[in-house]
């Protein structure tokens, strides 16, 4: 294993085998699984009738699984810089992508998948037990990250992980987290992206204070919702606004 690729592997093989069939049970055409690392997941998938692309950016690794399970696909390749094309002859198909994920880009790797055409069925990824938390909160305690994914995708914590399942051993609680995709409601979601920026720019400060005279709205129906701070409106609230702006 290369530290540098910021890689705890999973190796409680009864646990493993719990959240293999839990992604399993999704009835799926194709497994898409991101760093599977010397394959403690890929071990359950490669024995299902299903298309399997496994992205594994170390080359010792990517030769090892390739070697051990000859019926996948390896991609020996970092996620973040693979382009999606070996999926175009499975867009009508169920995908699934699935990971247990680095610490440090796992944010990066789901707006990748939520964000993309190929985001078609429920997807599951391990992550760092407080980052999962900001993606699943919800008014009053909203967070950039929770509103940004809920345009793309509905969020459940399915169950946290200890650091014992994992080697090396990290210094910080996973949680096994799924995202259901769901279409987004508006067209710019570039711009909506940015006002939410400003929205959540300093969180302590009303939505008129982190808004200031950047922007105007058509309505007075939402002047009561420009006194709250940030982290109390939900999604429906941010998209009236932004659907608003003069």
């Amino acid at each position: 294993m290369k530290k540098s690729l910021g890689q705890n592997f999973f190796v409680n093989k009864n646990l493993s085998a719990q959240i293999a069939k839990i992604v399993l049970e999704e009835n799926l055409d194709v497994i898409v699984e991101i760093g599977p690392g010397p394959g403690a997941f890929t071990q359950f998938f490669a024995t299902e009738e299903i298309k399997l692309l496994a992205i594994e950016k170390d080359d010792n690794l990517s030769l090892d699984l390739e070697s051990r399970y000859p019926s996948i696909t390896v991609k020996n390749i970092d996620f973040l810089d693979w382009d999606f094309s070996d999926l175009e002859p499975f867009k009508e198909k169920k995908i699934t992508f699935f990971g247990s994920l680095p610490y440090n880009v796992s944010k990066k790797i789901i707006k990748k998948i939520i964000t993309s055409e190929f985001f078609n069925s429920p997807s599951f990824f391990i992550i760092q037990k407080e980052v999962a938390e900001k993606y699943c909160a919800k008014e009053p305690n909203n967070n950039f990250l929770s509103i940004s994914t809920a345009l793309y995708a509905d969020t459940n914590k399915l169950f946290n992980i200890s650091p014992e399942s994992f080697k090396p051993r990290p210094n910080v609680n996973s949680t096994f987290i799924k995202f259901s995709p769901k279409s987004p409601s508006l067209e710019d979601t570039r711009a909506f992206e940015k006002f939410l920026h400003n929205a959540f720019r300093q969180p302590r400060k009303t939505l008129k204070n982190n808004f200031g005279r950047n922007y105007s709205f058509n309505t007075e129906d939402i002047t009561p919702l420009l006194q709250e701070r940030p982290q109390h409106l939900s999604l429906d609230q941010y998209l009236h606004l932004f659907n608003n702006l003069a």
